[in-house]
This record gives structure tokens, C-alpha cells and sequence, in this order.
């Protein structure tokens, strides 16, 4: 029996990423976000459950997280964001929290 878990809320953004998964480097757009991971749109292929890096510029700062492919479908995947400290922890909510605050606090349900 599977215990049932709230899912953190997502949402909509339009934010463009770097990603450095198995030795290259990779631009991507990300088009929902939450507090533990990102829908991004990518151009290639990736296997799921690889790890790496995922960065991007905000307010003038690059923001820099650990991340896995969690699923890969066609042109867009899931990144499992892993915040490995307090401090990474703190960032990704502030990030949420302006991408929420920008776009009227809208959450999307699944």
C-alpha cells in the first residue's frame, strides 16, 4: 500500500536554464517549478536518472542546484532539484516564491 503524500504546488514559469548532464552542457526552458524540482523543455534526449547540474541567472545571481531526471518524455523531462544544504533549501524557496509572486500566485493543480 502506498502512503499518500501531498504534492509540493508548481508553478508556471518561463525561465531559461543551463543544464550539465553526462559531459555536456545544454540550454533548456523551464516551464513549471516547485520546491523540490522543475518541468523543463529540452531539445535531445536524456536518460532518466541521471545526475547533474542544473544553473540559471536570477536577479543578477547564478543560482546553481543538483539535480536527477526523474522522467524524459519526448521534448520535456522532470528534474528532482537536490538542495544539499540549508542554505540551497532557502534559495529554491525564494526562487519559488518570486516565480509565484510574478505571476499572481497561481498554483497549478495536477
Amino acid at each position: 500500500m502506498h502512503r499518500f503524500e501531498y504534492r509540493d504546488p508548481r508553478f508556471s514559469c518561463d525561465l531559461l536554464v543551463q543544464l550539465n548532464f553526462n559531459d555536456s552542457m545544454l540550454t533548456a526552458r523551464c516551464t513549471e517549478i516547485s520546491n523540490k524540482g522543475m518541468k523543463v523543455e529540452i531539445g535531445q534526449p536524456q536518460r532518466v536518472n541521471s545526475f547533474g547540474k542544473v544553473s540559471m541567472s536570477r536577479d543578477g545571481q547564478t543560482i546553481e542546484f543538483q539535480a536527477r531526471f526523474a522522467y524524459v518524455e519526448d521534448t520535456e523531462a522532470g528534474l528532482d532539484l537536490i538542495c544539499t544544504s540549508d542554505t540551497d533549501r532557502k534559495t529554491m524557496v525564494d526562487l519559488v516564491e518570486s516565480v509565484a509572486a510574478a505571476r499572481g500566485g497561481r498554483v497549478r493543480s495536477f
